[in-house]
């Protein structure tokens, strides 16, 4: 079921769609059938419980148990012989928490959350624990020195994140139609004499209303005359858009933590720099190369031998040239043959797996590139773009 806000309709033709698939993303078997794999994994692996720990907005594996989006800090800890508890900060975030949190009997973490940790693992007499997160090591060190046996859970967890649910799919689906939507309202909207961080501005302003979140939007504005940049920058600038910019930009708007991806290259004029339109080509043509060999048992050389046509035409990439999405920017996470990412992944594409292809263009100076992408579902049979801004190099409506 494909969302298209193409740019010659109006969206409010998609809501209705829209809300079909918005109202089936989760439902308590979802959640449930998540407790049992973690359950069983501490069974298997002869721990008795698991702490997982996430601060500063970070830390997808809470909410991917409990719903709760973790803000300031929160630990969950888990125990096979006792109820699971969450710890939140700050205590005006408990309330929220104790309304969204699945399974989990929510409290506040008090006035120290290791002290609060500490006193639970005392409590159920934790001996050997799983952790996932990036604990402080004051925290690790406090942890061992109660006897207890740690053991990280972060690459099993990374593992499990790889294959999605149907239901994580639909919301997939949600990131990607809030990630076309913007790119839609910069092509509707951008005019010279606005600035990058009015890119911003138009991008959350269109998913917002429809309960989307920001997950990333990167951009880069770069005269085509004088360029001067060769990949979206991960913070706007207050630079001022001229009719002679290239606009790249990289955007993920999402859905209860799951983003799509979608990455474009724009003209503000008509007849873009005759270099944009070279790199472009060779950005295009990757793109579909690479498109065209997504399928389940696809290895990470088959996909460098796609990706081939860059160096062949005596260009490099800057950014990855895939990477895995859905929960995180998880593996596989392939550079190009030029420019590598590390060692070449050990993996093969399976079924269910969000996988984002975003070749990016560019050349020896560092001052010139483009970039396009987007985010597929590997398939039984091959790989669904679930994204559906138009391809290929773009122009401003107000050109």
């Amino acid at each position: 079921m494909a969302l298209t806000p193409d740019f010659s309709i109006n969206i409010n033709t998609e809501l209705e769609l829209f809300l079909n698939i918005k109202g089936r993303c989760f439902r308590d078997d979802e959640y449930q059938n998540r407790w049992k794999m973690v359950e069983d994994t501490l069974r298997k692996q002869n721990l008795d419980s698991l702490i997982i720990y996430g601060a500063e907005r970070a830390g997808t594996a809470i909410p991917w148990l409990t719903g709760w989006p973790v803000s300031a800090e929160a630990a969950l800890i888990i125990s096979l012989n006792a109820e699971p508890k969450l710890y939140v900060q700050y205590y005006n975030h408990v309330p929220q928490a104790n309304n969204t949190a699945f399974h989990a009997s929510v409290e506040w973490a008090g006035t120290n959350t290791l002290h609060t940790m500490l006193a639970r693992i005392a409590h159920i007499k934790a001996q050997k624990i799983g952790v996932i997160g990036r604990m402080s090591m004051p925290m690790t060190k406090a942890l061992e020195e109660t006897g207890c046996s740690l053991s990280s859970l972060d690459s099993w967890y990374q593992n499990i994140r790889l294959i999605k649910s149907t239901s994580e799919i639909n919301c997939l689906r949600l990131g990607a139609y809030f990630s076309d939507l913007a790119v839609k309202s910069i092509y509707q909207n951008v005019t010279p004499g606005m600035r990058e961080h009015d890119l911003a501005n138009l991008a959350e302003n269109s998913w917002l209303h429809l309960g989307g979140q920001a997950h990333i939007r990167y951009f880069i504005s770069t005269n085509m005359d004088n360029p001067d940049g060769m990949v979206p920058r991960q913070n706007a600038t207050g630079r001022v858009i001229s009719k002679d910019d290239l606009l790249v930009m990289e955007i993920s708007g999402a859905f209860r933590g799951y983003a799509g991806q979608v990455l474009r290259s724009m003209s503000m004029r008509q007849n873009p720099a005759s270099w944009v339109s070279e790199f472009h080509d060779v950005a295009d043509n990757a793109f579909s190369a690479i498109a065209s060999v997504l399928r389940p048992g696809c290895s990470m050389s088959e996909i460098l031998d796609a990706a081939s046509i860059i160096e062949e035409n005596g260009f490099t990439t800057c950014d990855d040239l895939i990477h895995g999405f859905g929960g995180g920017y998880l593996a596989p996470i392939l550079g190009s043959n030029s420019r590598p990412a590390g060692p070449i992944p050990d993996i093969k594409l399976a079924p269910n797996m969000a996988i984002v292809v975003q070749p990016n263009i560019t050349d020896g100076s560092g001052m010139r590139g483009v970039q396009t992408g987007a985010l597929f579902i590997i398939t039984d049979t091959g790989a669904e773009c679930l994204q559906h801004a138009p391809l290929g190099m773009l122009t401003a409506k107000s050109a």
